[in-house]
């Protein structure tokens, strides 16, 4: 019974990285990377480990349904990083997307935001088109360092999505070139 009602946003997503060629396996829960972004207000449900490229895992993140809400899911891709990132200073980035009109409009536009900590990420990131038409398939995208329990970077998609062969080979292109910027310790 309790499997019935479980949500099973994790098993599909995957399913569907499975479908597309990635190879994952699902992971025992209570691991570090699930406290990675991670809020008093949205739990985990759990991590999907990526045995090829530069994300090494996905937590999904969920907000369970309210009064006056519906769910709401986050999906938190980590990129484990070896040189070491500056303690006191947190690269934050994200989209900001333009639209037709506003709320209800189509997304005609992409361009990246916040403190890049001078690592260049803003100009790199907002000229490339395969970067561009990835979040204007799968939704908002932020980009932070982590330094806490788990050392490297998150790439938080603000939304569950089924990602298809050319979305997957962008978010590969994003942890590249995050993983080649460079910084200031």
């Amino acid at each position: 019974m309790k499997e019935r009602f479980r949500d099973k946003t994790r098993d599909e997503l995957a399913w569907m990285l499975k479908h597309i060629g990635v190879k994952v396996e699902m992971v025992e829960r209570g691991g570090i990377q699930e406290k990675a972004e991670n809020s008093w207000y949205q739990r985990s449900l759990g991590i999907i480990e990526i045995l090829e490229g530069p994300v090494k895992w996905i937590n999904i993140l969920k907000r369970d349904r309210s009064k006056d809400s519906p769910p709401k899911w986050w999906i938190v891709m980590g990129i484990p990083d070896e040189k070491p990132l500056p303690q006191n200073q947190e690269l934050k980035i994200k989209t900001v997307r333009k639209k037709t009109f506003p709320l209800f409009g189509k997304v005609v536009g992409v361009t990246w935001r916040g403190n890049d900590q001078g690592t260049g990420l803003v100009d790199v990131l907002s000229a490339d088109e395969g970067v561009k038409s990835l979040s204007k398939a799968i939704g908002n995208l932020e980009i932070k360092s982590q330094s806490n329990s788990f050392q490297g970077w998150t790439l938080t998609v603000d939304r569950k999505f089924q990602p298809m062969p050319p979305e997957w080979e962008a978010i590969q292109k994003i942890a590249d070139y995050i993983l080649s910027s460079p910084r200031n310790v």
